[in-house]
């Protein structure tokens, strides 16, 4: 009976803000904040429910890759009725320009796993050049489908991310681009920039995004760059945690 009325609590939950992490190294400085924490299990995602500050939030561990992002984020929403969504942890760097801890907000977000090809005969070989991006649609009205090469951030959260004091680096507006994909060849990292315009690579902000933009609910993307190919090829796990206090000092500085 106490669980059945827990999940009842649960679903009439209405939060401030979802805020996800895919791995929990990503996590760890969100959830040690929250106060009154509650953890819940939906399936095979886990949600901490509590506060921070003035605010209820509620933490998500998404897991890792499109599969997990969407249906955490799906979840999440219709769970706990978030007014808004920010996806934050670790990303690799695509532009050339960002260093290691450089912190990118994202203006937009976009898939750059999705292409189509044109034909190409046997033996020809592999060429980028035959490839172009697909354009996600969502029937937003329902009745038309709406195109977006890229899912946008919500411009408040974009003003409140850049009102937060920084120090290991530089705070940067940008694309983040995500896809199942970790790329460490340069020449691909060189076209998929050309291409899709993206300056991070991660595996779940364009799908959280997406699945927030069919949903009606602000999002914001914060990626910290814990690798570059171009400067920095090792990956600085600690930047999890970086990210994460980030977002906390963002949390309690919103009004």
């Amino acid at each position: 009976m106490r669980v059945a009325i827990f999940f009842v609590a649960c679903r009439l939950f209405s939060a401030d803000l979802l805020v996800q992490g895919a791995v929990d190294q990503e996590l760890a400085p969100l959830v040690a904040a929250l106060q009154g924490k509650q953890e819940v299990h939906v399936a095979a995602w886990t949600f901490w429910i509590g506060r921070i500050g003035t605010r209820s939030v509620v933490i998500s561990r998404t897991e890792v890759g499109p599969i997990n992002a969407a249906a955490a984020t799906a979840l999440g929403i219709e769970r706990f009725h978030p007014a808004a969504i920010i996806n934050q942890g670790m990303a690799g760097a695509i532009n050339p320009d960002l260093a290691l801890w450089d912190i990118v907000i994202g203006e937009k977000a976009t898939d750059y796993g999705a292409f189509s090809a044109e034909h190409g005969n046997l033996g020809a070989g592999i060429d980028p050049a035959r490839w172009t991006p697909l354009i996600h649609r969502l029937r937003l009205d329902g009745v038309k489908r709406t195109a977006f090469p890229s899912f946008p951030g919500d411009a408040r959260l974009i003003a409140a991310a850049f009102a937060v004091k920084y120090q290991r680096g530089k705070v940067r507006k940008g694309n983040v681009g995500s896809a199942f994909q970790y790329n460490r060849e340069l020449d691909r990292i060189q076209w998929m920039r050309k291409t899709y315009g993206i300056d991070t690579e991660d595996m779940e902000s364009a799908f959280s995004a997406g699945v927030a933009t069919g949903m009606s609910v602000p999002f914001l993307a914060v990626r910290i760059v814990s690798d570059s190919e171009w400067s920095h090829p090792n990956l600085e796990r600690i930047a999890g945690e970086y990210c994460a206090q980030f977002t906390l000092d963002l949390i309690r500085a919103m009004r």
